[in-house]
């Protein structure tokens, strides 16, 4: 709470009696209630971005993968495979590819660690056990808030992200937790879950700039500092897609003005 005052978040002690009323099947002897915060639907999200960038002009190129950027003197010259296109600024935000893509332009080094998070999520007869968000005090080893329970817009409770580190970026299903693994992380914010409660749900893999052997490392949103006209937005981790908008506004006003 205190480092949400300092961040100035609102967060406010929530009473037993307060938790009962909200969530009745969590087991809390404390909470803290975040009035602020909400979900939204990251699918419908992205597709009202690409038909705003669509409305203003912009072009998509969906499957164009870039081969080459390189340094031309009024700016970048980006080389796909069908054609090249000239551009005053790069912005770099390839999420799990991030790297590469610097590593192309010529542009300083740095590593994407792939980080694959899996949910389960409840059974359609169960979701009435939550209400809203529920989060445990954050992950210990400050590579993720712990499993989580959250309620989505269309009424499905995902259960997760779990945390795992590994080498391939596009791997999301092999070697998949057994739902059992699920089983006494949920117990401990809904005791009176069982296995049969549960249901595997997706997985998903986060850009991390750190290995698992730190702690930390802050989203990377800066100029390159070999290639001029090289911006990265990379690494962005939880709460990337939240904050979006605001790195897009961030961008917008100190590198490409």
């Amino acid at each position: 709470m205190r480092n949400a005052a300092r961040n100035g978040a609102q967060l406010d002690e929530a009473s037993p009696a307060f938790v009962r009323e909200r969530e009745p099947h969590i087991a809390a002897t404390r909470a803290a209630w975040s009035p602020h915060t909400g979900w939204i639907d990251a699918d419908a999200y992205v597709q009202r971005l690409a038909a705003e960038l669509e409305a203003h002009g912009g072009v998509i190129l969906r499957g164009t993968p870039v081969q080459h950027i390189v340094r031309r003197a009024t700016g970048l010259a980006i080389a796909t495979p069908r054609e090249t296109i000239d551009a005053d600024a790069v912005v770099n935000a390839a999420g799990l590819m991030a790297h590469h893509v610097s590593a192309i332009a010529g542009g300083e080094p740095f590593t994407i660690y792939p980080c694959r998070g899996e949910y389960a999520e409840l059974a359609p007869h169960a979701r009435e056990l939550v209400h809203g968000l529920v989060y445990p005090v954050p992950h210990p080893s400050g590579h993720g808030l712990g499993v989580h329970l959250t309620r989505t817009i269309s009424g499905a409770v995902w259960i997760g992200p779990t945390i795992r580190y590994q080498e391939d970026p596009s791997d999301y299903e092999r070697d998949r937790l057994p739902l059992e693994e699920f089983l006494e992380p949920t117990r401990r914010l809904l005791p009176t879950v069982t296995i049969a409660d549960l249901r595997l749900g997706s997985s998903g893999i986060r850009a991390k700039l750190h290995p698992p052997t730190e702690r930390f490392a802050d989203f990377l949103i800066r100029p390159d500092a070999q290639v001029p006209g090289l911006i990265h937005v990379a690494g962005i981790d939880s709460p990337g897609l939240t904050a979006s908008l605001a790195i897009g506004e961030y961008v917008a006003d100190n590198f490409l003005s």
